[in-house]
């Protein structure tokens, strides 16, 4: 615990934890992960699912509708995020 926070206490006499941290959170996004702000409740780190919409599920979404090939999968509509931007 000691070597952890003279580390911190070190970079941050040096200026360099915000830019370190900032290349870090970069670094992340850049391989597909998702890091959030008092999010983690351990350290593992998942992959965010890439939607898989067709043009016309991307217009009725926007539109606020149910596309019509969902309506009848309840278990398609439970796996959907259909309020991501």
């Amino acid at each position: 615990a000691k070597t952890v926070w003279l580390c911190q206490k070190r970079l941050t006499q040096a200026g360099a934890i915000d830019g370190l941290f900032n290349r870090f959170d970069a670094t992340l996004r850049n391989a597909g992960y998702l890091p959030m702000s008092g999010q983690i409740l351990d350290a593992t780190l998942v992959a965010a699912p890439k939607q898989r919409n067709t043009n016309a599920e991307k217009a009725d979404l926007r539109e606020g509708r149910i596309p019509e090939d969902w309506q009848d999968k309840p278990a398609k509509l439970s796996h959907k995020d259909r309020h991501a931007r």
